[in-house]
């Protein structure tokens, strides 16, 4: 069968065409700036709704989760979800966490979607996270996605960055308790403390004898500004912690070695 198009459309798509072509720019920054107000309703509106209620749902897995674990009774919960989920067609492989099957079982979703959820849950069990507290915690953290990237760091990386977060705190405490080295005055400086900050910062360069020439104070100090500095000073306090702890094992290393030689005889000196 062949579909012959009339003389009538074809003059209707070309007119179409055209109409489209004839947009001016006012009229397209117009739609644009309409379309920005659309977006903006969306996510202040209907996409922190949705949001709201996902957190809400992934809180009540959770508890379930939580609840069937103190009930002693997850293996047989699992077995049972696992059996439903095989008569959806949803196949759960032998290594699956119990939880992702908890979030599979609820959100029928596929194995990625799936297991962004379960990663998120996977996180707030990490941090100790309360089920009531789970939409908290998601939202400090900017959403699911960012939940799934923490879970996903090497232990290593979460190690380093709690001991920043624990030096950081020991650095604030000095600094706050800390005898000023030397007290300057420079002339025009004003500086505004902002978010709840603290401390004032100083643009200063390095001198040709290793001194330091105080520049300008910088006008205002943000968290971030403060944050960042705090941050270098727990690097640095970290790196002098391990090379006094370094320089205590070396200690003990000789000291062990001087202990165990005043035993040994002549002959056993020789031969070591």
């Amino acid at each position: 069968m062949s579909i012959k198009l009339n003389a009538k459309s074809k003059v209707t798509t070309a007119t179409n065409s055209v109409a489209a072509s004839t947009i001016t720019a006012d009229a397209a920054i117009k739609r644009a700036d309409e379309l920005c107000v659309a977006r903006e309703k969306y996510e202040t509106e209907t996409l922190a709704r949705s949001n709201k209620e996902l957190y809400g749902i992934l809180g009540s897995v959770y508890d379930l989760f939580k609840q069937a674990v103190g009930a002693e009774c997850i293996k047989e919960t699992v077995k049972a979800m696992k059996a439903v989920l095989a008569k959806r067609g949803v196949r759960v492989q032998v290594n699956t966490p119990a939880l992702t099957v908890f979030v599979r079982y609820v959100f029928n979703s596929d194995r990625k979607r799936a297991y962004n959820y379960a990663s998120t849950l996977m996180a707030a069990v990490q941090a100790d996270v309360e089920p009531a507290k789970l939409a908290e915690f998601i939202e400090g953290k900017n959403g699911v996605e960012e939940c799934k990237k923490e879970f996903r760091k090497k232990e290593e990386t979460v190690q380093k960055e709690a001991a920043i977060k624990a030096a950081t705190g020991k650095v604030l405490q000095q600094l706050q308790t800390m005898k000023a080295a030397h007290v300057v005055k420079i002339e025009g400086a004003k500086v505004q403390l902002v978010e709840g900050t603290n401390f004032a910062f100083v643009v200063a360069r390095i001198g040709s004898t290793g001194t330091l020439e105080l520049l300008q104070a910088v006008s205002t100090t943000t968290v971030g500004m403060q944050n960042a500095a705090l941050k270098e000073l727990a690097k640095d306090l970290i790196a002098k912690q391990a090379l006094a702890a370094e320089a205590a094992k070396k200690k003990l290393d000789i000291a062990v070695t001087a202990k165990a030689a005043a035993s040994m005889t002549v002959r056993e000196l020789e031969m070591a």
